[in-house]
């Protein structure tokens, strides 16, 4: 039995070392190891009848304080092996590290178990936090001295496994941290797994597989841990989804999100960009049908170039703040144009907002400056705020459920919004194409219908859009 166990934790060992050679060299490729906002880290936990025995090592601290982020209700705060070097930090007060030289540190911690484990469970944020602070890796042991089968499950890729008779133990490790650990009773076959993804459970569509592996490599993201079983109920973690095989879609989309969710740093109050980020890096719709629509509708109206362009902006921010402001931002670098489409349906979740785009340049009329009003160009085509321009130019609109009235001392137009025609004091005209679309309640005209009907002249310099009346220009010729 000793002889098992110590061939395990060697194991542990050399997992570890490989895990911080490959990330240690990364990080000073990078310019990043002496960042004090980054560490490694190794977690035992041992599960025994009254609760989680947690002993938790610190390593490559910076020489800066660290402010410790118990978990909520553990008990017995400690440093490992007192009178040691990896407490030479550990404050009286059990409240930080402080300031010094020695780069690892381990302390030990409990979080009591109320009951006994029967059916399933999850703990949620049972590990330590260090205050600003993030590790790089994570090397993870679970013993279960209390012998319940089952299975753990906290994200992280399952590296190793030893069973015995009053004895469990598993090994996991990977990139970054997981805060939650996860039993059920029910053991699912491992899979599938790989550094990105590990599927428990039987029968699965390998086109399934490869798809969502797919997905992960091109977002980029953390480890994700799935486990089908038709006796599951869903739940939907941080690093892990529980869910039945037949919803498969569902976790396809899930996982998604979670990875984009571990590469970028999202507003609380645009949570659709989630699946946004997920659908453009992934390349596939993700989200709710209103979001996968968003997505599409997007796409749809890029041509592969740009689409491609605008995917390596997005990948290029992994590990920042993103916001749909900044996407937008992005998109205009790509188009040449402004937007607001991002903003719209990320922020204000008007999902049916339309793709366009808005020239940047300023909307004049009869050379004054229309100071909200934008062109919109939609479909390579150009049209203008009607109620701004046209007010400007002495016209009152109102409309019903079946026309648009459009009135001046001089002209009078009504457009139809069940057939093909407009009238102009009292004379019918047809056409084939829409002069007019109603943009969020916002009615605009195409430039060419703009023009020919209400009798102006469109002049474009580099920073503006002048539209002129021609009855203005005329008088304004008479008077010279």
């Amino acid at each position: 039995m000793k002889t098992i166990l110590r061939i395990l934790f060697l194991l542990a060992a050399v997992n570890g070392g490989l895990l911080y050679l490959h990330y240690s060299q990364s990080a000073t490729a990078n310019g990043d190891k002496d960042q004090p906002d980054t560490y490694r880290q190794e977690i035992e936990v041992i599960n025994r009848a009254d609760g989680l025995y947690v002993k938790h090592h610190f390593y490559d601290l910076a020489t800066g304080r660290y402010e410790i982020i118990w978990p909520e209700g553990s008990v017995e705060h400690d440093c490992l092996t007192k009178e040691s070097a990896s407490c030479s930090r550990f404050n009286e007060s059990g409240i930080a590290f402080d300031e010094g030289e020695q780069d690892q540190q381990s302390i030990t911690y409990k979080i009591p178990k109320t009951e006994k484990l029967a059916g399933r469970k999850l703990f949620k944020r049972p590990f330590v936090l260090l205050q600003d602070a993030k590790p790089l890796t994570t090397v993870f042991h679970m013993t279960d001295e209390q012998n319940i089968g089952g299975m753990w499950v906290n994200g992280l890729e399952r590296v190793g496994i030893a069973d015995k008779e009053r004895i469990t133990y598993r090994l996991y490790r990977g990139v970054g941290f997981v805060n939650e650990l996860y039993w059920q009773p029910q053991e699912i076959p491992m899979a599938y797994s790989s550094n990105k993804l590990t599927l428990y459970g039987e029968g699965i569509d390998k086109k399934q597989i490869d798809k969502m592996e797919k997905m992960l490599e091109e977002i980029g993201g953390d480890h994700v841990s799935v486990l089908l079983s038709s006796g599951n109920r869903s739940l939907y973690a941080q690093r892990f989804v529980t869910e039945k095989p037949e919803n498969m879609d569902r976790v396809q989309k899930q996982v998604a999100r979670m990875s984009v969710q571990s590469r970028f740093i999202i507003p609380a109050d645009e949570p659709s960009m989630n699946s946004m980020l997920a659908s453009i890096l992934g390349d596939q719709a993700v989200g709710t049908k209103a979001e996968q629509n968003a997505f599409i509708r997007f796409k749809e109206a890029l041509t592969e170039e740009q689409y491609d362009a605008f995917r390596k902006k997005v990948r290029s921010q992994m590990g920042q703040p993103l916001a749909a402001e900044q996407l937008d931002a992005d998109l205009k670098d790509v188009m040449k144009l402004d937007s607001q489409y991002f903003r719209k349906t990320m922020h204000e979740q008007e999902y049916s907002y339309p793709f366009l785009l808005l020239d940047s340049r300023k909307l004049l009329l009869d050379g004054g400056e229309l100071k909200e009003a934008k062109v919109v160009v939609k479909d390579g085509k150009s049209y203008y705020p009607a109620n701004e321009l046209l007010t400007g130019m002495g016209y009152k609109i109102t409309s019903n459920e079946q026309s648009i009235y459009i009135e001046s001392p001089k002209r009078n137009y009504r457009f139809s919004k069940i057939e093909p025609f407009y009238v102009m004091n009292e004379r019918k005209y047809d056409y084939k194409e829409k002069p007019y679309l109603t943009i969020n309640n916002k009615l605009y005209f195409d430039e060419v219908w703009l023009r020919r009907i209400f009798l102006v002249l469109i002049e474009k310099s580099d920073d503006a859009v002048d539209v002129q009346q021609i009855e203005s220009l005329m008088k304004e010729m008479e008077k010279e």
